[in-house]
């Protein structure tokens, strides 16, 4: 096998491993992660407190009793919230317009869908495991488990219109908890003030900590799920390993945040100076995946008797929508992973996508003319790239006439190489250049499209009902080596087949041996593509349509 051969295997081979990397799933982190040790909760019950000494008309609190933990719902047009009286925490939010699932058309169905159900924002989980908490270091103790009385049963807010919900507490050492909710009809955000009052005789020096708790869902192949951070400008997204490991933000925390490829909970302070944010594994019994807690921590406060100090909170529940979250004026836009250098060209294409899909009002249509205006762009480099291979292969008989000749001198090998190239003015890497020019774009394209929110069940053709998940029209999830339980459907298995046909129709340069093992690819390719979402298949396959047209177009023309 020559030199050219084995620089083809490897480039091949390259482009598989950068693939894997930048697409392929990361590696299962054990779901059950070391707590750390706090310290022993004091106990705390309720000591009656006359309403006149409050700011404001909230209801008297009883001796403690865990029998009196009771729900309040809180309905909106946007969502249905569910909070507890246990810690005034979040035990349910579930978003009303957006569905955990779809239904798909499968010939083949091998494990049971339930129907579909509002996305839920906090899986079901015990009392203690619920987000929202807020807990206070008082004394040399931790206080987090608080039960509240609250100022109404339940909660409807109505168009157009703002409802509040005041939950009220007090420690044994007579610090008393009030938190106020703000939800507004027509937004996912919320507004939060913690108040803490002293009804002590004596000076206290509390420190606040507001948790939210969650869960790093198993798989997440294409994008980013787990906690994140922004500090010091920068959105720091931890892996199951650094979750485990633990990690602390102190300059410049603007918010902490938990959330996957299309929704977000975000938790930002109102007054941001000196705060901390530590993210750390925490145990989350009967729920798959790795646990966590981002704890957002203010500096001590010394509260005199009869004093009170307030944190205030923004909180956003809901789905990572561009217009929305610039909306919430908290940089909360940085949440929408976009890569780092290619991140401009990302937003880019996704503009482009939303301005044709005003057009067309089909978003497999808006890939379909992406894809045919991203070659008309890259055509020059294209057709100049065809022009090398085809030059490379009308010198193959020589280069091989000067291997043989030369075979056992290879200094000599490369000169009279290097001669022939410059004699029939060709390029060996003439045929590669144009191909990295527009290597940023695909790569940029496929970080992209997973992004874009819009693009979630949006519905193509056919049996093509949601350009987010992958192809699952022959078999929802067939068992193979590697891979695991994989979907199967006929738009990779064409994709398949047009690259197969593309390569065909490429020039070949080499000996027999290298064209066989480029027709591998193809292959390989297919097995890689099968769980991948199908916008992105539909973009490699129409891309590969259209260089198989400029193939035979260019062949045709003689050029």
């Amino acid at each position: 096998m020559d030199k050219r051969a084995i620089i083809a295997i490897i480039l091949s081979m390259l482009v598989i491993i950068i693939w894997q990397l930048i697409f392929a799933p990361s590696p299962k982190e054990p779901s059950v992660i070391e707590e750390q040790e706090e310290q022993p909760a004091i106990e705390a019950r309720r000591e009656e407190v006359p309403k006149e000494s409050r700011d404001e008309e909230v209801p008297t609190y009883t001796e403690r009793d865990e029998s009196n933990v009771r729900d309040v719902v809180v309905e909106t047009p946007l969502y249905r919230a569910v909070l507890t009286t246990a810690g005034a925490r979040l035990k349910s939010w579930a978003l009303s317009e957006y569905m955990d699932s779809k239904k798909s058309i499968v010939l083949w169905r091998r494990k049971e869908v339930d129907p579909p159900q509002p996305i839920e924002m906090v899986p079901g989980r015990g009392l203690k495991d619920l987000p929202l908490a807020t807990q206070l270091r008082l004394n040399g103790g931790v206080e987090r488990d608080l039960v509240f009385d609250v100022d109404t049963a339940g909660l409807t807010v109505e168009s157009d219109s703002v409802g509040s919900l005041v939950f009220v507490g007090q420690t044994e050492e007579g610090l008393e908890v009030v938190k106020r909710f703000w939800f507004n009809s027509d937004q996912y955000r919320i507004d939060l003030e913690v108040e803490l009052i002293n009804r002590a005789d004596r000076p206290m020096n509390p420190q606040l900590t507001m948790i939210w708790s969650g869960v790093v869902a198993p798989g997440g192949r294409y994008t980013f799920s787990g906690p994140s951070v922004l500090s010091a400008g920068e959105v720091a997204r931890l892996k199951p390993k650094e979750i485990r490991k633990g990690r602390t933000f102190t300059e410049n925390v603007k918010w902490m945040a938990s959330d996957d490829n299309y929704f977000l909970s975000m938790v930002a302070p109102q007054e941001a100076d000196a705060v901390r944010v530590d993210v750390q594994g925490r145990e989350i019994p009967e729920t798959e995946g790795v646990g966590f807690e981002n704890r957002l921590t203010f500096p001590e406060k010394k509260v005199m008797p009869g004093g009170h100090e307030k944190f205030s909170f923004l909180i956003y529940i809901g789905p990572k929508l561009p217009e929305l979250l610039k909306g919430l004026d908290i940089e909360a836009e940085k949440a929408i992973n976009f890569g780092k250098w290619l991140g401009s060209i990302e937003k880019g294409l996704l503009f482009f996508l939303e301005f044709t899909h005003g057009l067309t009002g089909n978003y497999g249509v808006d890939i379909i003319i992406l894809s045919i205006l991203l070659k008309i762009v890259f055509w020059p480099l294209s057709r100049k790239s065809y022009k090398s291979m085809q030059e490379m292969q009308k010198i193959q008989p020589e280069m091989k006439m000067l291997q043989e000749k030369y075979k056992n001198d290879r200094e000599r090998l490369n000169q009279e190489m290097m001669a022939l190239y410059k004699r029939r003015k060709v390029n060996p890497v003439g045929g590669c250049l144009p191909m990295l020019v527009q290597f940023p774009f695909l790569i940029a394209l496929y970080k992209a499209l997973p992004l874009s929110f819009n693009l979630r069940h949006a519905p193509f053709v056919l049996w093509l009902q949601d350009l987010s998940a992958a192809d699952t029209f022959f078999v929802d999830e067939l068992p193979l080596p590697i891979l695991g339980n994989t979907p199967v459907g006929p738009l990779p298995l064409l994709m398949g087949v047009s690259m197969l046909l593309q390569q065909k129709m490429s020039p070949t340069m080499g000996d027999p041996r290298q064209a066989k093992m480029m027709m591998i690819m193809p292959i390989m390719f297919i097995f890689i593509f099968l769980g991948f979402p199908s916008g992105l298949v539909l973009y490699w396959f129409v891309q590969n349509l259209l260089s198989i047209g400029e193939q035979y177009y260019t062949k045709r023309k003689g050029s």
